[in-house]
């Protein structure tokens, strides 16, 4: 889901308070950030930037492109108080064959073929609330998968997927092949039905394996959404007791970082998606575990990915800074809660499970890839924030072409005006005024929702963001020509001409139709881009401008953008470029439209 929660409590208190605190890094312009700014956790970027004298990577230069990345990242970071845990350049990566984890998988299909099975249902395996299955032909338009064996048998079990089901036995295989650790941050509201049974079906069988294993879920909650830590916990272990010669320790955290209440002054909380097992594997990406909104009919569209390898480490030591952050509040802030268990022994009240520890060390060949996340407020004082720098920065290295995928670019709750990520459009508009390339956006449907209600759309149409980008494009002409203002024009207009041909902005498609049978827009919650068809992030960092923990990773390696462009870029674009408004083409072009 986005960072809008389902409650209207939630809604209500960003209406009250949204207006007050730190805005985000990214939401001024450079006109707006000349003065000198104090180097913290809400420096704005361009004020970084320029105090630090921090430049995008170049492409030309001899040297890897995230090498180059990791240092001007480093310029912010000068006692390297966070080399490792907001930003962490690895090799020895390894993406296998599935390393793109996208749901629902299903281009070029009708709305209405895209098969679900309910969560209801009373004469399914009562874990995953699936049906039982011989073949395909079982499945009523579904297909027949095998699952991990039911409680106390061995033999896997056959049941029929839905669209996205499949998701569960990747989750399941990753986890139960733990050595030593589990590491798993989420966002509220903590997972149920077929995501918890999934969870509970994988810790019961690190139970049964006898292996000593500390699993540590960490719940990012906020205002309207609080997480009954011992609830979740007790639904989790049932699988794990009584459990003859088990060895595994679990601990639930709930935690908000900051509210404009405290000396922080902002509203912060984990936003993070990861499952990292023994630092050596891990899945990361925009999922959130919310079976109504990912598994059954009007499924949201979502992105992730798996890789094996040191990176997976990198996830880890991101998550022991959050677990610091939890341990050292404990019975001192309302908003964090902690709930522990054993299977082989008493736990004290308060128990915090102690970090693993995250070894696996960087080696040649391999992939590339920069671990990025961002602190927000609360954690620290200190600018740890490298998500939206490394954005920045790597969208000011583009040349050719810059793809982006996201729920949405302005962020309105609660506000009068809209908040743009504006030292990231001014990147986008830097790289147009070059005339050498194009920019690709694709955002979820306005008005779009989950199937639990939740709301995957901020509200900003593709107007609103298209008026922007003009005037911010009108702005750079005059600026380079002040008498433009004021001049006769006799020919296109040259701001208009600029983005209708180099900019193509469309709203989600992913085939036939523009909406579900029940008449629901379709809901994106992906957090991607790439440049150049080189280097791309998948993660949890929306590009929208909020104040939240984030983590993901950049991969610089045409191989890896060569699988990323096929299964996923591609179809996408294949689809939702019929609905596109503006680009090459298109007959009314929004940018000439919002100036009628």
């Amino acid at each position: 889901m986005s960072m809008v929660g389902r409650s209207w409590v939630y809604l209500v208190l960003l209406l009250v308070v949204s207006c007050s605190g730190h805005l985000p890094n990214t939401a001024l312009r450079r006109h707006e950030a000349n003065e000198h700014y104090q180097i913290n956790d809400s420096v704005p970027l361009v004020a970084l930037m320029r105090e630090r004298h921090i430049v995008p990577p170049d492409q030309a230069s001899a040297t890897p492109l995230l090498d180059q990345l990791q240092a001007e990242l480093a310029k912010s970071d000068r006692a390297g108080r966070f080399k490792g845990i907001t930003y962490d350049l690895t090799r020895g990566n390894v993406l296998a064959r599935d390393w793109i984890v996208q749901t629902p998988d299903v281009w070029g299909k009708h709305a209405s073929e895209v098969k679900a099975f309910a969560l209801d249902c009373k004469d399914c395996e009562p874990d995953v609330l699936l049906p039982s299955c011989s073949s395909d032909a079982d499945c009523n338009g579904g297909t027949c998968g095998t699952i991990w064996p039911a409680t106390g048998t061995s033999a896997r079990r056959k049941v029929c997927f839905g669209h996205s089901d499949a998701l569960v036995n990747r989750l399941y295989d990753l986890i139960s092949g733990a050595r030593s650790s589990v590491d798993i941050d989420l966002l509220a509201p903590a997972p149920d039905t077929r995501f918890l049974g999934t969870l509970g079906a994988a810790f019961g069988s690190l139970a049964r394996s006898g292996r000593q294993i500390s699993i540590r879920v960490l719940v990012g909650q906020y205002p309207g959404s609080p997480v009954d830590t011992g609830a979740f916990l007790s639904k989790l272990v049932i699988d794990m007791k009584d459990v003859p010669g088990a060895h595994v320790q679990i601990g639930v955290a709930a935690v908000e970082t900051c509210t404009t209440l405290d000396d922080c002054d902002s509203f912060s909380w984990n936003h993070s998606k990861i499952v990292s097992v023994d630092g050596r594997e891990a899945l990361v990406g925009g999922h959130n575990l919310y079976s109504r909104d990912y598994l059954i009919g009007d499924p949201v569209h979502d992105l992730s990915m798996r890789i094996s390898g040191p990176a997976a480490a990198s996830a880890s030591r991101f998550v022991n800074t959050l677990w610091q952050y939890v341990c050292s509040n404990l019975n001192q802030k309302k908003t964090v809660a902690l709930s522990s268990f054993a299977t082989d022994r008493s736990l004290p009240e308060g128990f915090c499970p102690p970090s693993p520890m995250a070894k696996a060390a960087s080696s040649g060949g391999g992939v590339p890839i920069m671990a990025i996340g961002r602190l927000a407020s609360g954690v620290t004082s200190d600018f740890a924030n490298h998500s939206d720098l490394a954005r920045d920065l790597m969208l000011g290295a583009a040349q050719h072409t810059i793809r982006i995928v996201q729920q949405d670019i302005g962020f309105t709750f609660g506000r009068s005006d809209v908040l743009f990520p504006e030292s990231n459009l001014e990147r986008l508009v830097a790289f147009l005024m070059r005339g050498e390339g194009d920019v690709y956006i694709v955002l979820s449907n306005e008005g779009s929702t989950g199937p639990d209600g939740g709301a995957y759309s901020n509200g900003v149409s593709l107007a609103v963001l298209a008026r922007h980008l003009r005037e911010m494009v009108q702005a750079r002409l005059e600026a380079k020509d002040p008498h433009l203002r004021y001049a006769i024009r006799t020919g296109p207009d040259p701001a208009n001409a600029l983005l209708c041909e180099h900019v193509h902005l469309a709203p989600f498609r992913f085939g036939p139709d523009e909406k579900w049978p029940d008449h629901g827009t379709f809901a994106v919650h992906t957090k991607f881009w790439m440049i150049d068809d080189r280097a791309f992030y998948i993660g949890s960092d929306n590009m929208y401008p909020v104040n939240l923990q984030e983590y993901g990773y950049i991969v610089d390696d045409k191989k890896a953008a060569g699988e990323l462009l096929d299964a996923y870029w591609k179809p996408l674009w294949q689809w939702s470029q019929k609905a596109a408004v503006s680009g090459p083409g298109v007959p009314n072009c929004i940018f000439r439209e919002i100036i009628k």
